[in-house]
């Protein structure tokens, strides 16, 4: 019970962590991704996406334009993450930072997708992953870290 506690705690600081210092720093990690992936590796599939519901709603509250899809991408990112984390070992921090960078342009290419759909636009998928390339890159390297810092906080079994 504890655990999820510091979750959801921890997915709601991120949230508003992301939401008023991603504006200003271009290398400021996606925590919310790499909670949603973190809860899927070490969590299970279902709780990954569950997770990954509340987190979809938590960061679609802040972003209207992409709240429907935000609600559908993140519960996926959940679920696979836990496959992923059975089909390899989930320790290993190679496989940890794959998952991370998958997730992370699934979740760039359907928002943009999205929006380009919903808006009208033209924007194509590899200018938005260029132009959001500081916090990819920021969010890919600190994964190993940050996943090891969690499992010691919620000191889940190895």
């Amino acid at each position: 019970m504890k655990k999820w506690i510091y979750l959801y705690s921890l997915l709601v600081a991120a949230v508003l962590t992301q939401v008023i210092l991603m504006r200003h720093y271009a290398w400021f990690p996606d925590i919310i991704i790499l909670i949603v992936v973190f809860t899927g590796f070490f969590c299970g599939g279902a709780a990954g996406a569950v997770f990954g519901l509340f987190a979809g709603i938590f960061r679609g509250y802040f972003s209207v334009d992409t709240f429907q899809m935000d609600v559908l991408i993140f519960p996926v990112v959940g679920a696979v993450s836990a496959l992923l984390g059975r089909a390899f070992y989930r320790h290993n921090f190679i496989v940890q930072v794959f998952t991370v960078m998958v997730s992370f342009l699934f979740v760039a290419s359907a928002q943009t997708l999205y929006l380009n759909i919903i808006s009208d636009n033209d924007i194509e998928i590899p200018f938005v992953i260029v132009a959001s390339g500081g916090s990819f890159l920021a969010t890919v390297l600190i994964s190993p870290l940050l996943f090891t810092g969690l499992r010691k906080l919620l000191r889940l079994r190895a």
